[in-house]
């Protein structure tokens, strides 16, 4: 301090002091070297370059940069986003907007049949308005089916789970691939449910079940054994007693008990203090319901898969139904309710085909009628084979030169006999079809026209007389009259 009161400056009594800057190459250095300031000052140095003391330095990089900035370099977007602040967005009104997200639960349990632990997986539909935990499914794996079963405990008014439910205005999930689907673009466009999904890796545009994610892990999952995120030995094991960690069925048992102490009994803090059933049932918004016939028919996860020849493979099962008859290496879309395979529907694009069951659980008159329906397909494509052969069959008028073709085909007299039937009725017109048949009389097409001058002689008196060749004459006269033997010659030959 006496050095400087002492120093240059006095003169400058009461100003600031001149202070180091930061110029564009110490942040870009900065960033190189990941926030360590002084591996920045010790490579400068040894380059032989002008720099600040350490002490300075440090100085001038805390007070230029802001945290988000510092935090950006050493951490990178999850720094950054830690110091960032964000817009809230509140609903006014129940079922404005649902929020969804999948979550892979930090805590292990023991899948039926199995010994190796797993864990579990979540999919939560979270009302913003309320905070409501409007519908839930565990799995071992997330999937389409998965995602469905959950929307659909939300969408039903059950009341012995409680007087909430119905159809949201819009629906967010997040990125994943499971709720990228075509089913659940379906099923929002016919619930008239705008879905809006979240941006990739943007978690902070669907904040509530975030935070609802954050109360479950703090509140239910950390307080369980073989909970992943707690304490570990140095070998890396968890604390935790010797047993073997929960069963599936015990473990969802415990999570729907906490759902239900969530909704229901916990006060929220940004409800002011009120349960979420009570915010919940505090709104007068009316709510749109689905009836339960429907929301089976709708929410549906659909696969893609080809009919074979025993039906349609598909859950370990083959599912076969009399319209799958003759459709064998067409390929359709599968629709089933997830966890339930007792039948399954068949569509072909968007046309609905039938609905299948799995082989071993026909009834007797279900095979029966698979049996009828590949007879009666049998039958009618040969009836279809033999009409086809009939057609080809038709017979046209010799082809001796260029012009139109003439169709001579005989008509049997069955045939002439129904169209006579059917005319009399008014359903066709018999003299056309007599036209037509007058006109496959035809005798010109073996040259009989040359035996009409025989039968109708021309007149005399018209005609020169024809030349007579002398021996024939001679051979005539030469017969005498009255020979039976030439007559009936003659006779029969006219004949």
């Amino acid at each position: 301090m006496w050095r400087w009161l002492t120093g240059p400056d006095v003169a400058a009594a009461g100003t600031e002091r001149a202070r180091y800057k930061l110029t564009e190459a110490d942040r870009d250095e900065y960033a190189d070297w990941r926030g360590n300031i002084k591996g920045l000052w010790r490579a400068r140095q040894a380059r032989g370059e002008q720099v600040p003391p350490l002490r300075t330095l440090q100085r001038a990089f805390a007070r230029e940069l802001t945290a988000s900035e510092r935090a950006a370099v050493v951490d990178g977007v999850e720094g950054r986003r830690r110091h960032e602040v964000y817009l809230r967005w509140e609903p006014v009104a129940r079922n404005m907007r649902w929020e969804a997200d999948h979550k892979e639960l930090p805590v292990q349990v023991t899948p039926p049949r199995g010994t190796r632990p797993v864990k579990p997986w979540v999919t939560l539909f979270i009302d913003c308005f309320s905070r409501l935990i409007m519908g839930w499914a565990l799995s071992l794996r997330p999937d389409s089916a998965v995602v469905l079963a959950a929307l659909r405990r939300g969408l039903v008014v059950d009341p012995e789970r409680g007087p909430f439910g119905g159809v949201p205005q819009m629906l967010v999930p997040d990125g994943g691939l499971e709720f990228a689907t075509a089913a659940l673009e379906r099923v929002c466009g016919v619930l008239g449910t705008t879905l809006a999904p979240t941006e990739a890796y943007a978690p902070h545009q669907k904040g509530k079940v975030e935070r609802a994610n954050l109360t479950m892990d703090q509140e239910f999952l950390s307080g369980l054994p073989f909970y992943t995120e707690g304490p570990r030995a140095a070998d890396g094991r968890l604390y935790g007693p010797d047993a073997p960690p929960m069963a599936l069925g015990l473990f969802v048992d415990r999570f729907a008990e906490w759902v239900i102490d969530y909704n229901t009994v916990r006060a929220h803090s940004a409800l002011g203090g009120l349960t979420p059933l009570q915010r919940w049932t505090a709104d007068a918004t009316p709510v749109r319901e689905v009836p339960a016939e429907q929301l089976r028919w709708l929410l549906l996860a659909d696969v893609e898969r080809t009919i074979n020849r025993d039906g349609v493979h598909f859950g370990g099962e083959t599912f076969i139904a009399p319209e799958l008859n003759g459709r064998v290496g067409e390929r359709v879309q599968v629709r089933y309710t997830p966890h339930d395979l007792r039948r399954i529907e068949v569509f072909r694009g968007d046309t609905w085909l039938c609905t299948a069951h799995p082989q071993g659980q026909l009834s007797g008159e279900e095979r029966d009628a698979v049996l009828a329906r590949r007879r009666a397909d049998a039958a009618e494509l040969g009836r279809r084979q033999r009409r086809a052969s009939r057609r080809a069959r038709a017979k046209l008028a010799p082809i001796t030169e260029p012009g139109p073709l003439e169709d001579t085909t005989v008509v049997s007299m069955d045939t002439a006999r129904t169209e006579r039937r059917r005319s009399e009725r008014g359903e066709r017109d018999w003299e056309a079809r007599d036209r037509d048949l007058q006109r496959l009389g035809r005798t010109d097409l073996l040259n009989l026209h040359r035996d009409f001058e025989y039968w109708n002689p021309p007149d005399p008196a018209t005609t020169p007389p024809p030349s007579v060749d002398v021996d024939e004459e001679s051979s005539r006269a030469a017969q005498p009259a009255g020979d039976p033997a030439q007559s009936s010659r003659t006779e029969g030959g006219r004949s």
